[in-house]
């Protein structure tokens, strides 16, 4: 069991619950409760997997492997779920970014993919060639289009320069003269420009912390930090339109939203959660 390994390894370590408390900020009474397997007095999974991670992180286990055993043991079905999502996320990903994915292709990935690079398409086209034909038609007519859009480009371009130069080199009209004495016009005041404040399209977190503390951080529903932060660090993160912050020892983070400061997120020892959007700060 998950806890049995985190106690084990705390007793061969010598260190007692106290120890970790302040090693890692998590409450003895969450510490206890992992070791035991009683998870129903945690806050939550999402705190029961960042304490377990911490916890292991502070012992120098595999804190991965941990959270995923503790996964296998509580909720298959959801661990199932989140890995078919991140494998899921890789495909959409190489989809996203093929050169990444051919430069990490091997060399025998490399000849097969030349291979199929230069080989005609198999089937009834390759009997024909009639789709390779199409193929290099297709190239020539798009090569004519950017050819020509190029060309329109240079003879507008040109155009304009030249009537822009025959305005220039035009002889201004005289100007006409009065007998009337003129008065010197005067220059009218500017208006003073105001500082406007910054205009944020997104939500910018700055987090300041003054002892350590655990700390999850969601933005748009994806993971973007979770671990134990030392004192004296600042953080910063970003999202389109929402941030979720979970301080496992909230008196020891003072949070800044989109330059607005939200002061401390809660007492010493709490473990709080702070949503963050760009119309509201709650």
């Amino acid at each position: 069991m998950t806890g049995d390994t985190l106690r084990q390894e705390r007793e061969k370590q010598n260190l007692t619950i106290k120890d970790i408390e302040k090693g890692t900020s998590i409450r003895a009474l969450y510490i206890e409760s992992i070791e035991k397997g009683e998870y129903a007095k945690l806050p939550g999974e999402a705190y029961t997997k960042g304490f377990i991670r911490s916890y292991a992180n502070f012992l120098k286990l595999d804190a991965s492997a941990l959270v995923k055993q503790y996964m296998q043991e509580n909720n298959p079905e959801k661990l199932a779920a989140e890995e078919a999502a991140r494998e899921q996320e890789k495909r959409e990903e190489a989809a996203r970014n093929p050169q990444r994915n051919y430069a990490a292709s091997t060399p025998a990935d490399t000849q097969r993919t030349a291979r199929r690079a230069v080989e005609p398409p198999t089937g009834n086209s390759f009997a024909t060639g009639d789709d390779f034909r199409q193929r290099v038609q297709r190239a020539h007519r798009r090569q004519n289009m950017v050819l020509a859009l190029v060309v329109c480009v240079v003879v507008g371009a040109g155009a304009f320069f030249l009537l822009s130069s025959d305005d220039q080199s035009a002889p201004a009209p005289a100007k006409q003269t009065t007998t009337a004495a003129k008065t010197p016009a005067k220059a009218a005041p500017q208006p003073a420009q105001t500082a406007s404040a910054k205009q944020f399209d997104d939500v910018e977190v700055k987090a300041v912390f003054t002892d350590r503390c655990w700390t999850s951080v969601k933005a748009d529903g994806k993971t973007l930090y979770e671990g134990t932060v030392e004192k004296g660090e600042t953080k910063e993160w970003k999202a389109n339109d929402k941030i979720s912050i979970t301080a496992g020892n909230a008196g020891a983070v003072s949070f800044t939203v989109n330059g607005k400061d939200m002061g401390k997120a809660g007492q010493n020892g709490q473990v709080e959660e702070k949503t963050f959007t760009k119309e509201t700060q709650n």
